[in-house]
């Protein structure tokens, strides 16, 4: 095998400088779109979000999405008995108005609040009867239960162990 030499390029001592390169044309931005929420009267997910708990825990969940707001029925896994859930999304209290809990009592529904808390969604799951007790009536607003002043009393509401609590006679 014959033996080669490399010759020293000249352009080894350019090398050290810079060569400038040519910026490419940038593609244009595309503007993400948004999904049409317009025949969608559950855009924000509150139901969806009661439903995945109930079903977790062992119901089973319809929604009955209406003008306003969203409501589920909760029935246990043979279809034989059924609680209907009031939806109702807070960000300062559990808020509902009078006129939207009064037809629960009966039926001896659930309050399902959904609480947003900056750092995530809290969720309480409160029996109607029980939640008319503890709340105060603010006249034409309608009923608020204080979360700091009841803290200790809504532990026990609190997501799954809540949703065991509320649901008790459905989960058997």
């Amino acid at each position: 095998m014959a033996k080669t030499k490399f010759k020293k390029s000249r352009a080894s001592s350019v090398d050290d400088e810079q060569i400038p390169v040519e910026a490419l044309p940038l593609d244009p931005v595309k503007v993400p779109r948004r999904t049409d929420t317009g025949m969608v009267l559950d855009a924000e997910g509150y139901g969806g979000q009661v439903a995945s708990a109930l079903i977790v825990n062992g119901l089973r969940a319809y929604l009955s999405v209406v003008n306003k707001g969203v409501n589920a029925v909760a029935c246990n896994r043979a279809h034989t008995a059924f609680v209907p859930v009031q939806i109702a999304p807070c960000t300062a209290g559990l808020d509902i108005k009078r006129d939207d809990a009064k037809p629960l009592v009966e039926a001896h529904g659930v309050l399902a609040f959904l609480l947003d808390d900056g750092e995530g969604w809290t969720s309480y799951y409160i029996p109607v009867s029980e939640y008319l007790e503890m709340a105060e009536d603010r006249g034409e607003s309608g009923l608020r239960l204080d979360i700091d002043e009841h803290a200790t009393w809504l532990e026990k509401y609190e997501g799954h162990a809540g949703v065991k609590r509320a649901f008790a006679k459905l989960l058997g």
